[in-house]
């Protein structure tokens, strides 16, 4: 019966959004292909974030024949947006023209052709930079019954008309291969989003940067809180007494100035209230911080649950620890045993305090390389931005 339901929300999805994709249809009867003309969106068209965020940034920096617009919902998603970049709005007839006539679409998730009124011209290229690396919890083909039917279709027509996807690591490759209905082109370069942990000049910066915007000391240590999102929205899960941690975390930093940055799924902004988790003054809400990687490149330490920021902050060989109080009821299912991960786990507020107040640095320093090696393979160098413009560049039109 839920299939059926879901079947049917879907067709009428389909019917609903016949008028945009006639309009398209017109346009590409009369409108060419334009060379060297970048579209693209991240998070549906909610954020400039992600992998296109530091492609685009790179292209900018580096090539004068590319000309890149990105869409947005609305302006207000784009007040972080590069002033070299163009803004468009989901569904203008700006965004109709340019969804079906630039050369390259970019984009960090599934896409729905048919829902974003556009039908792929054989001189368009579409890269899918996904948004995450390595996962722990179950994605795609493995977690087909929980997507729904609706995001299995896309998906497979997402794959089918795809012309590269990226990854950062032996294990991502194998994913992409078996579990993401794909067989096209992955470039093993790593991610761009991943670039930033090798540019150390930059780091210093934006550190300055942020704590100046969320008006705290420079010098201050920052913990991270970046828990995954749950189906019923439910922040139970997420709730820590932050009073009876924090002295434990100013003994293992040995600096009595900490702040700690709440940050939740993209999937949940506005859809949640996030005052009951800030219960201390040195707790701020930073789920709207437009960047999580610059989130991840000046925090100390990561507390998660089942995120796959995990294995992006690993780079940083700072310490990760996973709170993670539902890992029976979660409802993915995980690739990897928590006993084989690399960093402490905890599934109560106590066994948090315990980890926090015994962490050994050195050892959790050496499991990590270990893990590194022997599951992971990593092909990250900081150069995944300038591998896929010179793919990009390879396959412009003549």
């Amino acid at each position: 019966m839920r299939r059926t339901i879901q079947a049917i929300i879907w067709l009428l999805n389909r019917i609903v959004k016949i008028p945009g994709n006639i309009l398209s249809f017109l346009i590409r009867c009369f409108v060419p292909v334009q060379k060297g003309v970048i579209i693209c969106w991240a998070y549906n068209f909610k954020q400039y974030s992600c992998n296109p965020k530091y492609l685009s940034e790179y292209i900018l920096d580096n090539e004068n024949d590319y000309k890149i617009y990105w869409v947005f919902r609305s302006n207000k998603y784009a007040k972080r947006l590069d002033k070299r970049i163009e803004y468009v709005k989901f569904r203008s007839w700006k965004y109709f023209k340019l969804i079906n006539s630039a050369e390259f679409l970019i984009t960090n998730l599934r896409t729905d052709p048919y829902r974003i009124y556009w039908h792929k011209r054989p001189e368009q290229k579409y890269l899918m930079l996904w948004h995450g690396g390595v996962a722990l919890k179950k994605i795609e083909k493995d977690a087909e019954k929980k997507l729904g039917y609706g995001y299995v279709v896309k998906a497979k027509i997402d794959s089918k008309i795809c012309d590269l996807m990226i990854s950062g690591c032996k294990n991502q490759t194998t994913l992409l291969q078996e579990k993401f209905w794909y067989s096209g082109n992955i470039l093993e370069r790593g991610i761009p989003r991943n670039d930033i942990f090798f540019n150390t000049e930059l780091h210093k910066q934006l550190r300055e940067e942020i704590c100046k915007q969320y008006r705290i000391p420079a010098d201050n240590r920052i913990v991270l809180y970046a828990p995954t999102f749950r189906r019923n929205r439910s922040i139970k899960p997420y709730n820590i007494d932050w009073n009876k941690v924090l002295p434990h975390i100013r003994n293992l930093f040995k600096n009595e100035n900490i702040t700690v940055f709440i940050r939740l799924h993209p999937n949940l902004i506005n859809k949640v209230d996030t005052s009951p988790l800030i219960n201390n003054n040195n707790i701020i809400d930073a789920t709207m911080y437009h960047d999580m990687q610059e989130l991840l490149c000046i925090s100390d330490m990561l507390i998660t649950d089942y995120s796959s920021s995990m294995f992006d902050f690993t780079m940083q060989g700072r310490p990760c620890i996973l709170y993670a109080t539902d890992i029976e009821k979660y409802d993915r299912g995980y690739y990897f045993k928590f006993d084989e991960l690399p960093y402490p786990v905890a599934r109560t507020q106590e066994e948090l305090i315990e980890i926090i107040a015994t962490f050994d640095n050195e050892e959790y320093k050496a499991k990590l390389q270990k893990f590194l090696d022997e599951n992971i393979g990593l092909f990250e160098k900081g150069d995944a931005s300038a591998a896929i413009t010179e793919w990009i560049k390879e396959h412009s039109l003549k």
